[in-house]
């Protein structure tokens, strides 16, 4: 009987082994293998990374004057020139005489408008007499009608009936006069128009005559890099902004370059100017910084698409040798900066639907999620300023299928 009861407990034993190592057996089997990385200090960069078009600095375009015929060309695209050097120069015309009939007509457009007003001066005396005498008229008439009423003899007697006949033949009279006094309100808005439009045509004479140089001149030194000028042709756009056609020519320093760079909306609020640069051009590496960012956005259309962006430029450091104006170069613009910080991997921050930016660390053998407010960012790194210590571990790209304490283990 004993012996049976010893059997008895070996098999139970066995059995509760059995069930247990089976257990042990199904939840090893349920472990998510991951990859970590430890919660550590150090410094953060964050760059904005681009290609940029190299460009001169200083680049002027010069226009013939308004209607010139272009009379010698002097340069060739590839020239170098010297500041003051003749480019193109032209046969212009003596726009003198324009100055001065512009100036006749604005002093006509304002004299009739004296006129005007004099007139209107007049015109408004004699509707304020007529209106006085239309007044009496139509007091007397009332007067009598009065009288007509409170004292027909008297009425009669005083002759009212002829009376009353002139008295609305005379109101008739001055009622038809007052509708023809003309009114010059609009006459007058019509001067105005041609004053202003005699000033405008004098101040374009005036500028024509200020820009009507025989010659372009270089104001400084630089290379020749399109040319448009031919002997014989008439300029039609103007030297001050060449306003409708297409420069004569363009000079530019090719000793002074920069790097102009295209700012999409989101890109647009990180780049400043100030910040610091560096450009890869043909293998080589170079240096700089941002020097402007424009005030808005320009829209262009390519290929049928439109784009808006925003334009920066940015200063090269000397020497600046090896770079080719009209290239493109890389362009990696370092947008912010953070020194010993709490930092982990950007592949393992999870965002949730409510925007709220979490973690998953491993303790003792499962996963827990850590929300955590993040700082700088940079395409490898992300500040942590608060929900971690550097004694955390944190998980690599973790999957949809790691939740809240979920089994994980380490490869």
């Amino acid at each position: 009987m004993k012996k049976k009861f010893i059997i008895g407990i070996i098999v139970i034993v066995v059995i509760v082994g059995a069930i247990g190592l089976s257990r042990m057996g199904k939840n090893k089997g349920n472990f998510i293998t991951v990859k970590t990385a430890s919660v550590t200090k150090g410094d953060i960069k964050a760059y904005f990374s681009t290609t940029a078009t190299i460009k001169s600095k200083n680049s002027k375009d010069y226009f013939a004057p308004s209607q010139a015929k272009v009379k010698t060309v002097n340069v060739k695209v590839g020239d170098k020139v010297k500041k003051g050097q003749v480019l193109v120069t032209y046969q212009v015309q003596d726009l003198n005489a324009a100055v001065k009939q512009a100036q006749i007509n604005l002093s006509t457009a304002q004299s009739q408008k004296q006129d005007l007003i004099n007139t209107q001066n007049l015109n408004n005396q004699k509707l304020a007499d007529t209106n006085n005498q239309i007044t009496d008229t139509t007091n007397q008439i009332n007067n009598l009608t009065a009288l007509q009423k409170s004292n027909p003899a008297a009425y009669s007697a005083a002759g009212g009936d002829k009376q009353l006949q002139t008295l609305n033949s005379t109101l008739t009279t001055l009622n038809s006069t007052k509708d023809q006094i003309p009114d010059e309100t609009e006459k007058l808005k019509q001067a105005d128009n041609s004053i202003n439009l005699a000033q405008v045509n004098l101040n374009t004479a005036n500028e024509n005559l200020a820009n009507n140089v025989d010659s372009n001149v270089a104001d400084f030194d630089g290379v020749v890099t399109a040319l448009n000028a031919q002997v014989g042709n008439s300029g039609t756009g103007s030297v001050a902004s060449g306003s409708g056609s297409s420069a004569a020519v363009t000079i530019e320093d090719q000793s002074s370059l920069e790097a102009e760079v295209n700012l999409d909306k989101y890109s647009a609020s990180e780049v400043k100017v100030g910040e610091g640069a560096t450009l890869n051009f043909a293998n080589k590496n170079y240096t700089g910084k941002v020097s402007y960012v424009a005030p808005s956005a320009e829209t262009s259309t390519s290929s049928g698409t439109q784009s808006t962006t925003l334009t920066a430029d940015v200063d090269i450091d000397a020497p600046q040798d090896g770079l080719v104006e009209g290239f493109d170069a890389d362009v990696n613009i370092l947008t912010g900066e953070s020194d010993n910080v709490i930092k982990v991997p950007a592949e393992s921050i999870k965002t949730d639907k409510s925007g709220n930016n979490y973690v998953f660390v491993i303790s003792n053998g499962k996963a827990y999620k850590k929300e955590v407010q993040l700082g700088l960012q940079s395409d490898t790194d992300a500040e942590i300023k608060s929900g971690l210590n550097t004694s955390d571990k944190v998980i690599l790209n973790p999957s949809a299928s790691i939740q809240d304490g979920t089994l994980v283990k380490t490869n």
